[in-house]
Order: C-alpha cells, then structure tokens, then sequence
C-alpha cells in the first residue's frame, strides 16, 4: 500500500474597513494647468545620509504620533511605514509527502515545517483542511480519520495517539503558536474534512509580530490488517490569516 500527501498554501489576507456617511476633505491645488488632490503636504520628508549617520523624515504633518484607545491603535505618520521591517510570509517546506509502504499495526509519520513570518500588530492564525479522506485513487476505499487511543479526538479536539492498535490518519503540530491545540508530541486529531463540510481549523496562532516562527507538522497514518490495498491520497490545505 501506498500513501501520498499533496499540500495547498494560501496566505487570506482580511482588513476591515468601517465608514461614516460623512464628507471627508482633503487638501487640494488647484490652477489652470493642474489639480493635485492629496492627503498631506510636507514641508519636507526624504532619505538623508552622512559618513555618520542615515536619516529619514517628514516634517510638517498634520497630527502625527501613536494613538491608543480601547480596542485600536492608529499609527499617524509616513515614518510608521518602518515599523512594517518584517514581511508578511508563509512557506511549506515539503508539498509531496511519501508514507511509501504501510506495514499493518505500525504507525508511519512524515513531517514538514511551516514557517510564519507576519508584521501585522495582533499576530496571525493558521488553519488547515483535507479535502476529503485518504481514499484510494480512482476508487472510493477511504482510510478512516484518527478517533486516538480514547476514542474522544476530532478535527477541533486533540488526544493523545500511541496504541498500535488505534488504525486510521491524523496529525500532530509542535512549535511555535501550537501548545495551545496540541499537549505535546503525542497529541494527534483529525483533519477537517471538507467534502463532509466540516470547516478549517486553527492548529497556529499568535498574538504579536513575529519573524520566520516555526511549527513542525507530523501525519501519521496506521492501518488495520484487514485495510485494503492500494494508492492512496488527498490534498492538505493551510491558510494563513494575519490578524489586524
């Protein structure tokens, strides 16, 4: 028998943007030759360098600074933009996994790395769904999603998974943003199943600006001697969600 495991990334970047029915005016220049609307004028702003020393300004804006209030942060200003050093990024080291051969009643695990990197102020989630069970290609022979040794673990619920006698596919994450969803190494759970329309689940999350944090993600599979031979597969999906 034969397993394999392709991989979809998607990086969903959501902002919302709430509006008052108000008129908002900005300043504007006008002339018979040309009409400049713009938001703010500078008396002056740009890269400055010495032998000693590199120097970015903007002089003159209306009202810069950080504000704070309850719920929101609002940074004013052009200088704010180098707060923003850290790209936002999401990579999979490895989109074709190979369990190769499954032998009966011992479990097989492959693992890739996911790495977030994303300077929003309030962190990022991960979430993750299969688009079906494993199943057989061409054919509708399916490989049962874990339940774990207690019989309790689902898509959204993790427990621990160690018994050779506990068949079927699931997966554990260990690393940054992941303590909260799995205890440690031993804590495997199902993926969600979109065919069944379950939905995507978080397995990564924090809460600050981070820079190239790591999570290992390890598949586990575990057949019964009675599982039916062949090739089977299914496509994993991550979706990365920057918090603002």
């Amino acid at each position: 028998m034969k397993l394999k495991i392709f991989f979809i990334a998607f990086l969903f970047l959501s902002e919302i943007c709430h509006l008052r029915s108000e008129i908002c005016l900005s300043q504007t220049f006008d002339s018979n030759n040309f009409h400049i609307e713009f938001g703010n004028f500078n008396m002056t702003g740009g890269k400055k360098t010495s032998s000693t020393y590199t120097l970015t300004d903007s002089v003159g804006q209306n009202a810069p600074g950080q504000y704070d209030g309850a719920g929101y942060i609002v940074k004013a200003g052009f200088q704010y933009i180098y707060d923003n050093a850290i790209p936002l990024s999401f990579q999979i080291s490895n989109l074709d996994l190979n369990f190769g051969n499954l032998i009966p009643n011992i479990g097989s695990t492959v693992t890739n790395t996911l790495t977030v990197s994303t300077p929003t102020a309030h962190g990022y989630d991960i979430l993750t769904f299969a688009n079906h069970p494993l199943k057989t290609i061409g054919g509708g022979i399916t490989i049962s999603d874990t339940k774990c040794d207690s019989s309790t673990c689902s898509e959204s619920t993790s427990d621990v998974w160690t018994s050779s006698n506990t068949y079927g596919f699931g997966f554990n994450a260990s690393g940054d943003g992941t303590s909260t969803f799995f205890t440690n190494s031993t804590y495997f759970r199902q993926f969600a199943d979109n065919s069944a329309g379950e939905t995507a689940k978080i397995i990564m999350s924090e809460n600050t600006p981070v820079e190239d944090h790591l999570a290992n993600i390890t598949y586990k599979v575990n057949i019964s001697p009675n599982q039916s031979a062949g090739t089977y597969q299914n496509s994993i999906n991550f979706i990365m969600v920057p918090k603002y």
